[in-house]
């Protein structure tokens, strides 16, 4: 790390917006003294001797609505809380540094924490005579405990301390790819695929990770798409294509409006959680344009014409000329037959811009403008990366990841960083712009500069900040930004004539190799790049 970053300008979230975002509908959860993530409700929880209580929500959650209603709307439970706790409140979307390391597998997360932020219980919605109990039984259990619990943080913490001297040991710097290195590498598409074969629903499409929910795993389908081109695989575009069918009939698709859910709660989709996500509808616009170039099918270009017309319609920002991040889940909104829709309001829309979300639409709707013969899709795409260079750039060099507001939040963040690099590229290979290649370099400069482990050759998710609450003091080198990362860097090496770039790239590539092996199906985004590095001849 270059150190050139400020103490006050680290990322601490006591600098986050303060506002915090409730169920649209009638309670009394904002009668909970709710604080921000940041230091200072750290600083009352250790002076008053008070256990933390910690909810993880966002604004297209609709259990996260229900439980603003219920549990924390209960009076008992909002006395207790304001007696005896000190209560944080994270929106995941806003702070995806916390949800990482806090979420409990879903929405909303409610955790009980030490005032050192280490978990004490956690789970997912609560309803109210299970949360009084808990509430009881943890403040009892925290106060008869009170040394044991502390003994037990200092030795975590001291673990981590441990790990991080480890991983700060001194290094020969970056280096050359070794062969045995780019034999795993050049093996890796084939048994990525074999895995997905396994995982494979022949019955419903899709991947068998979990028996009661289902993702459409558009990366993953992705790969399969790429060993039917690449490596003669075509019953692999046979699995897309089936994959893609199930989901749009069986459930996942919204007949009426358009646009993807997040998931469903049965195999073979017919369960949906109603909510619409930009990042989940921009890789799903990127399968079904891949698909459509592939196969030549045009049922695949007419659905990509219908979801990008959801989109152009619910979550383009015309004014503005961004991308909303999510469109709320409401089951009953959504429930089948015209009725209930004319009977109800559209669920609300959350007009949030996100960094990463919004460079991922930007590229499918680049992709989109070259396979679909369409403009206008390039003039949107181009409008927004436009916006995001002129509004989230940080004095520092990075990307903010939101504005809320009309104010930009978070910079440094990994994700930001590499998604906005890679569109910047798209529009690069477009118009080649000399702006947009320079911006690319800047950013993947600040992302070496501060976030590049030489150790381990590997990004971390963000900068080092000795005043980190909690979990936040361990970084973490997550596979698919480090993946996207190394195909920024292998392109730009291109572009530049850069050798170094191209050394660098290379090195993280194979430095995700291990964690690819412990990922599973969310390794799949990895394996892409890899194709991608093995067809373009960069390894």
């Amino acid at each position: 790390m270059s150190g050139d970053l400020a103490a006050d300008d680290l990322p601490s979230s006591a600098q986050a917006s303060t506002l915090f975002r409730f169920s649209p509908r009638p309670h009394r959860a904002t009668l909970v003294h709710w604080r921000s993530w940041g230091q200072d409700a750290f600083q009352e929880a250790e002076q008053l001797d008070k256990p933390i209580f910690l909810v993880i929500s966002s604004s297209w959650c609709q259990w996260c609505h229900i439980m603003d209603e219920t549990t924390l709307s209960e009076p008992s439970i909002i006395t207790i809380l304001n007696r005896d706790y000190v209560s944080i409140r994270v929106d995941s979307d806003l702070r995806p540094d916390v949800n990482q390391r806090y979420n409990q597998n879903g929405w909303p997360s409610v955790l009980l924490l030490s005032p050192e932020g280490e978990i004490l219980w956690g789970g997912v919605y609560v309803p109210p005579k299970q949360m009084l109990y808990y509430l009881g039984h943890i403040r009892r259990y925290y106060s008869e405990h009170r040394h044991e619990i502390s003994e037990q943080v200092r030795e975590l913490q001291d673990r981590r301390f441990t790990h991080k001297l480890t991983q700060a040991l001194p290094t020969v710097g970056l280096r050359t790819l070794l062969q045995e290195e780019r034999i795993a590498l050049t093996d890796l598409p084939l048994k990525a695929g074999d895995v997905l074969r396994e995982l494979y629903d022949d019955e419903y499409g899709g991947f068998r990770i979990h028996p009661h929910l289902k993702f459409p795993h558009p990366e993953a389908l992705e790969l399969l798409l790429m060993l039917s081109q690449h490596y003669h695989q075509p019953d692999a575009l046979e699995m897309v294509s089936y994959s893609l069918e199930q989901m749009l009939d069986g459930g996942l698709w919204d007949k009426e409006e358009g646009g993807f859910y997040r998931y469903s709660a049965a195999s073979d989709w017919s369960m949906p959680h109603t909510e619409k996500m930009l990042e989940e509808n921009a890789a799903l616009l990127r399968l079904l344009l891949l698909t459509a170039q592939t196969s030549q099918s045009l049922q695949w270009y007419d659905y990509a014409r219908r979801l990008l017309a959801y989109i152009n319609e619910r979550l383009w920002q015309p004014r503005v000329g961004v991308f909303s991040g999510s469109q709320s889940a409401d089951e009953e909104y959504y429930e089948p037959g015209s009725y209930s829709r004319a009977s109800r309001q559209a669920p609300s829309v959350d007009t949030t811009v996100y960094t990463s979300w919004n460079a991922r639409m930007i590229s499918s709707y680049l992709l989109g403008g070259q396979i679909l013969h369409t403009p206008s899709l390039n003039t949107m795409a181009i409008r927004a990366l436009d916006w995001l260079c002129e509004h989230m750039v940080h004095r520092s060099g990075s990307m903010y990841h939101y504005m809320l507001n009309s104010y930009p939040e978070l910079p440094w963040q990994l994700a930001d960083q590499v998604w906005m690099t890679r569109a910047l590229l798209d529009a690069y290979d477009i118009y080649e712009r000399k702006a947009y290649l320079e911006m690319a370099i800047a950013l993947m400069h600040f992302a070496c500069e501060e976030l590049l482990d030489e150790q381990s050759g590997l990004f971390y998710d963000y900068p080092e900040n000795p005043e980190a609450e909690g979990r936040l003091a361990s970084r973490e080198q997550p596979l698919v930004e480090n993946a996207i990362a190394a195909e920024c860097l292998l392109r730009m090496s291109v572009y530049s004539g850069r050798q170094n770039l191209k050394e660098t790239g290379l090195l993280v590539l194979s430095g995700c190799l291990d964690k690819y092996r412990r990922t599973g199906i969310q390794g799949a985004a990895y394996a892409c790049v890899v194709v991608q590095a093995i067809e373009k001849k960069w390894l």
